[in-house]
């Protein structure tokens, strides 16, 4: 295959990149660097994968946007024009603050972020289920709670009620959360079943039951629960267009969070589904959702994350994924899709998978053999210190999760986490 490079129209295009800690940003650097960019980028927590990757030509230190919106947004427009930046990208939830300020920073070079607006309707696990409804697309039964009467409300008419779609049992989030963080699932006889990977957090009592939610993190949803496999998307669009996507299967996540085994998954419904969405959203940028596939093939997407997800570990140089973000309407009707052959991992969470979650024999035989056949995302021989760098950030995210009294997942987002409000 013909590796695809970007076109005439800059020869070294500067391309500024934040969430730098991400190794979905990490392997974003990489692809844009082999396809003849200079990439920058911008962080707020010290250390950091791209920090040290020999991807990136210059790593700049920028205010937490959670904590300083503004001054978060004039360092980014100061280091756009001290170092001639052509673009900016944006990977993990700080893509809201970048898009609060789109204005500002779009007169200075081009933004891959969607206007602010339709990012919280696409964020919220609520009002995501309603849009999607809307296009008359396939989603479970939801219903939001606001506060903790509500709650009351809602427990006291399940405890009354028959209820044909809560029959299986319920699941319960928070309207903004990430990494399945706080979900609790409600089931009859309290048992696991056919619970999906990323929802794999908490299962409790016998239906009804009482659950404790926590104030500070209204509004919840209360999503019907479908047991199923779940299965996860990443794409990229232009203008409601489809240019880039991969699926795979979220079979291997250490305590019911993120996935961290990737193999592609050739899916006709996934991709339809998504090409329709994005086409009747008019949607442009990076955008990935969640499914839940049962047994007779049905799909129901459960929640949206419209920014930089784990699918782009699918994608390598060949296919083009740069052209995709900074020349979409270059490809015409094309879209890629990554190679058959790809497998990739977190390895240290992979490992963590097999040494702890393996219930049998064949499940680690299993698990064992896609291990063999994966390669570590993080490592590189060519660039092997984001792989060292882990340790430090991790020591790092430990120091401010203590200090914060936080768990090290909430301490690993907080400072760049957008829960709804304006920014």
């Amino acid at each position: 295959m013909i590796t695809r490079r970007l076109g005439a129209w800059a020869e070294h295009p500067k391309v500024l990149i934040t969430g730098g800690r991400a190794p979905a940003a990490l392997e974003l650097a990489r692809l844009l660097a082999a396809s003849g960019c200079e990439v920058h980028a911008a962080e707020s927590v010290r250390h950091h994968l791209c920090r040290v990757s020999k991807a990136v030509a210059r790593s700049h230190a920028v205010p937490g946007p959670a904590r300083e919106p503004k001054r978060f947004i004039a360092a980014l427009e100061e280091i756009v024009l001290r170092e001639g930046i052509a673009w900016l990208i944006p990977t993990c939830e700080e893509i809201f603050y970048v898009s609060a300020g789109l204005e500002r920073l779009s007169r200075i070079c081009r933004v891959v972020a969607p206007p602010l607006e339709q990012l919280r309707r696409l964020h919220s696990k609520w009002e995501f289920i309603r849009r999607a409804q809307e296009l008359g697309l396939s989603v479970p039964h939801t219903e939001r709670v606001r506060s903790p009467q509500e709650w009351v409300q809602f427990t006291a008419r399940i405890a009354s009620s028959t209820e044909e779609v809560f029959r299986n049992g319920y699941v319960v989030k928070p309207e903004f959360s990430r990494f399945a963080s706080k979900v609790r699932i409600v089931k009859p006889g309290g048992g696991e079943g056919g619970v999906a990977a990323t929802e794999r957090t908490r299962i409790t009592g016998e239906l009804p039951t009482e659950v404790r939610l926590e104030a500070e993190s209204y509004p919840w949803v209360v999503q019907q629960f479908i047991s199923g496999r779940t299965l996860c998307t990443y794409s990229i669009a232009h203008e409601g267009r489809l240019a880039a996507h991969a699926a795979y299967a979220a079979d291997y996540a250490v305590r019911g969070g993120a996935s961290v085994y990737f193999e592609p998954l050739y899916h006709s419904g996934l991709l339809e589904w998504v090409r329709q969405f994005v086409r009747m959203e008019r949607f442009t940028g990076q955008i990935a959702f969640d499914f839940i596939e049962t047994e007779r093939g049905e799909l129901y997407a459960i929640e949206c994350n419209p920014r930089t997800t784990s699918g782009i570990h699918l994608f390598q140089l060949e296919d083009g994924l740069a052209s995709t973000l900074l020349q979409p309407e270059a490809l015409g009707e094309s879209v890629i899709e990554p190679q058959p052959h790809t497998r990739g991992m977190l390895g240290v969470p992979m490992l963590a998978c097999g040494l702890t979650e393996s219930r049998s024999w064949r499940a680690f035989a299993a698990w064992l053999s896609k291990y063999a056949a994966a390669r570590d995302v993080v490592f590189r021989w060519s660039d092997p210190r984001p792989f060292a760098e882990q340790l430090f950030l991790l020591l790092e995210l430990r120091r401010a999760a203590s200090a914060r009294k936080q768990t090290l997942m909430e301490a690993s987002t907080g400072d760049i986490e957008w829960n709804g409000g304006t920014s």
